[in-house]
């Protein structure tokens, strides 16, 4: 996408939404690698564009605000796939592990399965931010973007999140320490 085109004011809402539109569609491939999921993403981030357009002051403006619109989309898309029983999105951050042999993918899903439970005994509001972080891929900066907490109270949550998180892992006989 070319910025020259952005930095016209006299720019149109169907003109910028067509550049915008496939900028916010790649955001999507790139966190699901799915076309579906990239276009639910592209889609929504237009509409939501549409719906602030009177109050941007200048088409950069809006580029900013569709690609934070955008990745915002791909964390409550993914959320959203989370809450179904078996969801068929992946994020491209997912980590699939060769079954070289029986033990291993074992203990695998054993390690799996205990940081799943750990990552449960977080509050609701580590929890959140955890999977943001660990399973979204976000930066402690996109979080706080994300979320509207200060990027420094997003710090020190992870922070103790993770501490919590391996002094539970390390209790259960999983980590040595």
């Amino acid at each position: 996408m070319e910025h020259t085109e952005l930095t016209s004011s006299s720019i149109s809402f169907e003109r910028l939404a067509h550049i915008l539109r496939s900028r916010a569609k790649q955001i999507g491939l790139s966190f699901f690698k799915e076309e579906e999921a990239a276009e639910d993403v592209a889609q929504e981030t237009i509409i939501s564009l549409w719906k602030a357009w009177g109050t941007l002051s200048s088409p950069l403006e809006a580029e900013r605000l569709a690609i934070r619109i955008a990745k915002h989309e791909c964390v409550n898309v993914w959320r959203r796939e989370q809450r179904r029983p078996h969801s068929p999105l992946t994020t491209s951050h997912e980590v699939t592990l060769p079954a070289s042999n029986e033990d291993q993918t074992l203990e695998e899903s054993e390690l799996k399965a205990a940081l799943h439970n750990a990552t449960q005994t977080l509050r609701r509001s580590e929890q959140r931010l955890w999977r943001m972080f660990a399973e979204a891929q976000m930066d402690t900066r996109e979080i706080a973007i994300a979320t509207g907490i200060n990027a420094r109270t997003v710090s020190a949550m992870l922070s103790h999140a993770r501490g919590h998180i391996y002094n539970v892992l390390k209790e259960g006989g999983y980590i040595d320490g």
